[in-house]
């Protein structure tokens, strides 16, 4: 059975970027129970929004809907399998979602249905083949040093 990210321990961090704090959630590292070519599929979700404040944060209201996003997310691509998340990036007037998927197009249809009662969100959806999940190792590689 593969370890549900919400039960293990995500690495937390913190970094300047542009005079702002931007908070770090990051999968320490790949569970050893999954395959990354079972999850060949990197999607990048990026979130902009507007600060209220000079912190680079969002405002209450901005932070739940990303909250609730980020629990459909999880409904939709983790608790069925298709998915594996790997960090969430929140700073600088940006909220970063990565995900490895099975499959992109089916990943992107079941989350547009899943989202389908909600208005629209300000997001922007990248995604690439990365079967080695070289895009989250490199990441993790450069913030270990």
């Amino acid at each position: 059975m593969t370890e549900h990210p919400s039960e293990q321990e995500w690495l937390t961090a913190t970094a300047l970027e542009d005079e702002y704090t931007v908070f770090f959630r990051l999968l320490p590292k790949i569970p050893e129970a999954i395959s990354t070519a079972d999850f060949p599929d990197r999607i990048e979700i990026i979130w902009s929004y507007q600060s209220p404040n000079d912190t680079g944060m969002p405002a209450a209201e901005d932070q739940q809907r990303m909250n609730e996003f980020e629990e459909r997310l999880e409904e939709t691509w983790l608790n069925t399998g298709s998915g594996y998340p790997t960090m969430l990036i929140t700073g600088n007037q940006i909220c970063q979602w990565q995900w490895y998927v099975k499959h992109i197009d089916q990943a992107l249809e079941a989350l547009n249905a899943a989202l389908a009662d909600l208005p629209e969100l300000p997001i922007d959806i990248h995604t690439e083949s990365d079967p080695d999940w070289y895009a989250y190792s490199n990441f993790m590689q450069q913030i270990t040093k």
